[in-house]
């Protein structure tokens, strides 16, 4: 992604959270981006694009978290799925999502309904699975009602307490409690197969799943045009480390481990510069590509 694309993105993501998604034009965006109108449309068909990008941008954020908190760690761990889906809450919170959200989720655009509720499917399909990871695959035909149960709890828990105490409490303890409550009851709807979320269900939902696949090929050209645009004022660490990343993904048989053991350094080489922002994307890019390698494990 260029830096043009990305000045729009952080412009509109500032005005949603500030006017509400509804109330801010495409003007707006334009004005506050100090582009041209043309600029806008090189990159943007509408404000609703904008809106999916940051929404694209974010998840991409939230699964490169999740994937180095679990790094070398066991999948089954049921204290790593709690912090885990803490990131989710901790990240929304970092970037505002519930007042972007509080303004587009009662909108009549169908296009924006799909947007959200697509990102929401999301996140239960990787809860369902990881519910999977550590109870195992008797629990897959249960694991989506599992994973809309506990968010359930999660979701509302935290809104009451902030309604009763204006307090945004960390959602740790929350999480906890509500996986204590959810696998308490696995057993009984495993005897009595009574669920909610039937198959038929389950599998509407899936439907909605279609998860970007990012291809080797792809990371190597956007990886190779961020080497290109080093100098020798940048980080020599960063240089160095964004080389190797580059070497190995060249490789026929690229070792995975090597990746993952340089994606973390390479992210941080790059902070607090003016390559912060493409340096994170590229990091995004090799963790999809990562978990895409990696099919029984959902990190």
């Amino acid at each position: 992604m260029n830096k043009r694309k990305r000045q729009i993105i952080q412009a509109a993501r500032e005005l949603f959270i500030k006017k509400g998604f509804n109330n801010t034009s495409i003007m707006d965006i334009i004005e506050a981006a100090n582009i041209s109108k043309g600029t806008f449309y090189n990159h943007f068909t509408s404000k609703n694009e904008c809106l999916i990008a940051i929404l694209e941008e974010s998840r991409e954020e939230l699964v490169n978290a999740r994937y180095q908190i679990a790094s070398n760690k066991d999948t089954s761990d049921i204290n790593l799925l709690i912090n885990q889906i803490a990131m989710g809450f901790h990240l929304s919170r970092k970037q505002n999502f519930n007042e972007i959200f509080s303004t587009t989720f009662d909108s009549n655009d169908k296009d924006i309904k799909e947007i959200i509720e697509k990102h929401m499917v999301i996140e239960i399909d990787w809860l369902a699975n990881r519910f999977v990871d550590i109870y195992g695959e008797k629990i897959r035909p249960i694991s989506y009602e599992c994973a809309i149960h506990t968010f359930a709890i999660i979701v509302f828990s935290l809104h009451f307490i902030h309604i009763a105490t204006g307090v945004k409490v960390a959602p740790e303890s929350i999480i906890k409690t509500a996986l204590n409550r959810v696998i308490a009851i696995i057993p009984n709807i495993l005897e009595t197969g009574d669920v909610v979320f039937n198959e038929e269900i389950v599998h509407a939902l899936k439907v909605k799943v279609n998860s970007k696949k990012v291809s080797k090929d792809f990371i190597v050209k956007q990886l190779e045009g961020f080497v290109n645009q080093l100098t020798k004022n940048d980080s020599e660490k960063g240089v160095e480390l964004a080389n190797y990343l580059l070497d190995e993904l060249k490789k026929p048989e690229e070792k995975l481990y090597v990746l993952e053991a340089l994606i973390s350094s390479f992210n941080s080489a790059f902070n607090n510069t003016s390559h912060q922002k493409e340096a994170k994307e590229i990091s995004n890019a090799i963790w999809n590509y990562l978990n895409s390698k990696k099919p029984t494990s959902r990190n």
